[in-house]
């Protein structure tokens, strides 16, 4: 069910073009802002680099004092983007990040007790387009991504993987985990930016709070961002694992070409408790290079 809420507006200092009729109807807002999320009606092939940072916490006992271990891995990628579906996505990382454990206080620890952890990532999960799956020959209930830890002696493994088989974009995998009964959305002009400015709430179950998107339109033109803020904390559960996520967020900035409209940058993060332990992950995507498929 939609909620569309109408509002008062400034006819002053609209761009030409741009009426206060036309702020009414969320919907051919919402329309216009899928090129973000999609990409262009067209064919383009995309390379840039991707950063994935990680930091677990592990808890202490009643011998051990908690440790620390931060973690990042660098990679770039090359891909097709076909009208919204990543036909390919080839993904080169660095070796697997490792790193030494500090202390619950942040100082190194002693050689003789010092784990490790060592983190590994199979491709990214971008916010914009849909994913093809690995191997289409293979379909797996357990193939829609995963995040492991495991421990063995002093070593520490921490397995994210983004699942083989096809998967929608980051942002629309959450709403559709959401499955909002109800989305409230508006537009407003605001003067300041220069911008239309296009708002959508969906709330959580369990009365947790809302997804928050914002996209603006400079000018009422093309969208240049979109903001995605869910609850300060909120639970979740996968199968019979109960989650506890903090402070997540997804962030995509636009750039214009002779190409259209095409991803700029895209960033998440979020903070994940569970079983005791306490992981946070960010995932920074660049586009550096565009071209037209051939």
């Amino acid at each position: 069910m939609w909620w569309l809420l109408p509002l008062a507006h400034a006819a002053t200092g609209l761009p030409a073009g741009l009426t206060p009729e036309a702020l009414d109807d969320p919907a051919p807002w919402e329309e216009r802002a899928r090129i973000l999320l999609d990409g262009p009606d067209s064919c383009v092939q995309l390379q840039g680099h991707v950063v994935f940072t990680a930091a677990l916490f592990t808890p202490g006992g009643w011998l051990s004092p908690g440790e620390h271990h931060d973690l990042v891995a660098k990679g770039t990628f090359d891909g097709t983007l076909d009208h919204g579906l990543w036909t390919r996505l080839d993904t080169t990382w660095n070796q697997d990040a490792a790193a030494p454990a500090s202390g619950s206080d942040g100082a190194p620890q002693d050689d003789q007790t010092t784990s490790k952890t060592r983190l590994s990532l199979d491709r990214p999960h971008p916010i914009v387009g849909r994913l093809p799956p690995i191997d289409p020959d293979k379909k797996s209930a357990k193939d829609h991504g995963s995040i492991s830890i495991s421990a063995s002696g002093k070593t520490t493994d921490v397995a994210i993987a983004g699942g083989g088989a096809e998967a929608l974009g980051l942002l629309d995998q959450i709403v559709e985990s959401i499955d909002p009964a109800v989305t409230t959305a508006f537009v407003t002009w605001e003067e300041k930016q220069r911008a239309a400015v296009l708002r959508q709430f969906m709330p959580i179950g369990g009365h947790q709070g809302s997804l928050e998107i914002t996209v603006v339109f400079p000018e009422g033109g093309v969208p240049t961002s979109l903001d995605g803020l869910l609850p300060k904390r909120f639970r979740a559960t996968d199968g019979l694992i109960s989650l506890t996520i903090k402070d997540a967020q997804l962030h995509l900035r636009s750039q214009q070409t002779p190409l259209g409209t095409l991803p700029g940058e895209e960033g998440v993060s979020m903070v994940v408790g569970v079983l005791g332990y306490t992981l946070g992950i960010e995932q920074r995507i660049t586009y550096d290079m565009a071209r037209a498929c051939p």
